[in-house]
């Protein structure tokens, strides 16, 4: 099933949907099948060597339904899904140039008071490397 056909489909899919997703809700229940996807590999440079792994990217497609009642559920608890103030990544009106400057104020605190500041960096570009939409 495709996301158009829960678009284009009959108004009573709706509240069909309405009534199934309340009472998964209401029995604390979700298949299994919402649980699974079709993981499909991704070449992420054409010009690279197509034999090995670290030029491929696995890409899960789940199903519509799965994706809806997740949807539902977010806008549903959003007020309650709360994150760090501190955390900068996946966050709307968030961006590197938040972080950048935390972690600058931050330095620049400790140095003015005469503190030694120390700092690790992880490279992790490769768990979230970029593809083109």
């Amino acid at each position: 099933m495709m996301a158009e056909h829960v678009c284009f489909a009959h108004p009573i899919l709706s509240m069909h949907l309405v009534y199934v997703f309340s009472m998964l809700y209401k029995h604390s229940l979700v298949p299994d099948a919402f649980g699974k996807g079709i993981i499909i590999p991704l070449l992420k440079n054409s010009d690279g060597n197509r034999f090995t792994s670290d030029n491929y990217r696995g890409i899960t497609l789940s199903p519509v339904m799965s994706k809806l009642f997740e949807m539902v559920l977010l806008l549903q608890f959003k007020d309650q899904l709360l994150s760090d103030p501190l955390q900068f990544g996946f966050k709307s009106k968030s961006s590197c140039s938040h972080a950048i400057f935390a972690f600058k104020t931050t330095v620049d605190h400790y140095i003015k008071n005469g503190s030694t500041v120390s700092l690790c960096a992880l490279d992790i570009s490769k768990a979230f490397d970029r593809v083109d939409h």
